[in-house]
């Protein structure tokens, strides 16, 4: 297993979120999900972040450990495998707790943007 690869990946699985739910689409995110200031200022950061930090870390593992070929667009096309599987499954959630589409398009933009640039890393690094 290529360790400057998963860690590389896990970095910027952080990084991306950190962007994502922050400046450029944090206020619409918090507002689609409900989630109210007092609950944000109210939450555990650093539980919240260590808990990130090793899901993320765990993504990274699966990537690097999925990467089989040494290509970019081998690990883009594994990313883009794995996030349209996430999509769909989280498509039946999301139908049935009635949650706003909104919030599906910006949590799934996410998670597909990270396991795609996961997916880059590792095939390029293998």
């Amino acid at each position: 297993m290529d360790i400057l690869a998963v860690l590389l990946a896990t970095v910027v699985g952080m990084g991306v979120g950190s962007l994502w739910y922050g400046p450029l689409l944090g206020e619409e995110w918090r507002k689609a999900a409900g989630v109210t200031r007092e609950q944000v200022a109210q939450s555990n950061f650093k539980l919240l972040m260590a808990a990130t930090l090793l899901l993320e870390l765990t993504m990274a593992i699966f990537f690097e450990l999925a990467a089989r070929d040494d290509t970019v667009m081998h690990g883009v096309q594994l990313g883009c495998l794995a996030a349209l599987f996430f999509a769909l499954a989280m498509a039946v959630h999301y139908l049935f707790e009635h949650r706003p589409m909104r919030l599906y398009l910006i949590n799934v933009g996410h998670t597909s943007l990270v396991f795609i640039l996961m997916g880059a890393i590792c095939g390029f690094l293998r």
